[in-house]
């Protein structure tokens, strides 16, 4: 468990990260509440805060607030809250800030562990939470929702120059799977289609049924258009068993590029209509549609 704590003592910083890593937590201490802030921010791995409400220059309650609302709805983080104020209405308005849990100063050993294995009991149960909302239940690939948001968040991450290109994906004639060998063949299609493309994509997404969508972040839409020809090759040399048949599938591919400053669904509807072409041109194809074509 990773943990930061938020304390204007050093003494207490040495006191609670020593008991803490003797526990086998991994421990950053912090006197002023806005380089936590920060590092929360940038640090990902943090699990807990342990804070203090005394602090500078941003307030222990005011702290938890931004804490919370850093942390959003996708983001497990447990706020424990350390004050020697034991009345109803500090633990009230600890609570009412965004805290998940209150500790009296000076913190004992033995109530602090046992809530930190609350904590990490709720932590658990929020990441299993947050991967069930976000992950498509057949392929454990993205869903929709989260490949929007992945999208935009991967957007923001690359410089104005970097290239992020985008890719629709749709598995060739698939009702005649489901119509000739059944649904559950079907799904280990679907299953064996966003394993092989997870193996070239740093992004896959199952969006519906049969279609995909990939994104190669800082590749150009010529260099994504070449790992999505190796995905399809992958495919159409897969070998389908079904009873004592045996059969393959093809998937075609539509490949654009998403420009700085314009909407992901223009991006999007450029590699639809690149999908379009590669479907009317045959199928089993990558085609790529280049930003100067404007989605209608």
């Amino acid at each position: 468990m990773h943990i930061a704590i938020v304390d204007p003592s050093r003494v207490v910083q040495q006191k609670l990260a020593a008991e803490l890593e003797a526990a086998g937590c991994y421990v950053d201490c912090f006197s002023a509440s806005d380089l936590v802030l920060q590092y929360v921010e940038a640090t990902r791995t943090v699990d807990v805060i342990l804070t203090s409400l005394e602090l500078e220059p941003i307030p222990g309650l005011e702290l938890c607030w931004k804490l919370r609302t850093l942390a959003g709805e996708t983001r497990p983080l447990h706020i424990i809250v350390m004050s020697s104020n034991t009345s109803e209405r500090a633990l009230a308005e600890a609570l009412d800030c965004g805290a998940d849990d209150f500790v009296v100063k000076p913190v004992r050993r033995e109530e602090l562990m046992a809530r930190l294995r609350a904590a990490n009991r709720m932590i658990t149960l929020q990441r299993q939470l947050v991967e069930q909302a976000e992950t498509d239940y057949l392929t454990g690939v993205l869903n929709r929702r989260a490949f929007l948001s992945t999208m935009e968040a991967k957007r923001r991450e690359l410089d104005a120059s970097e290239s992020l290109s985008v890719c629709l994906m749709d598995i060739d004639r698939f009702k005649s799977v489901n119509d000739t060998y059944g649904h559950d063949v079907g799904d280990v299609v679907i299953t064996a289609v966003a394993r092989i493309a997870g193996e070239e994509a740093p992004i896959v997404a199952r969006l519906g049924g049969e279609e995909f969508a990939l994104a190669f972040p800082v590749l150009a839409p010529e260099e994504a258009a070449h790992w999505c020809e190796v995905i399809r090759a992958a495919i159409a040399t897969h070998v389908f068993q079904s009873g004592t048949d045996t059969f393959g599938i093809t998937c075609s591919f539509g490949v654009a590029d998403w420009t700085l400053g314009e909407p992901l669904g223009t991006a999007l509807k450029r590699a639809d209509r690149a999908l379009m072409v590669a479907k009317t041109n045959g199928r089993n194809r990558v085609e790529v549609t280049p930003s100067t074509v404007l989605a209608a």
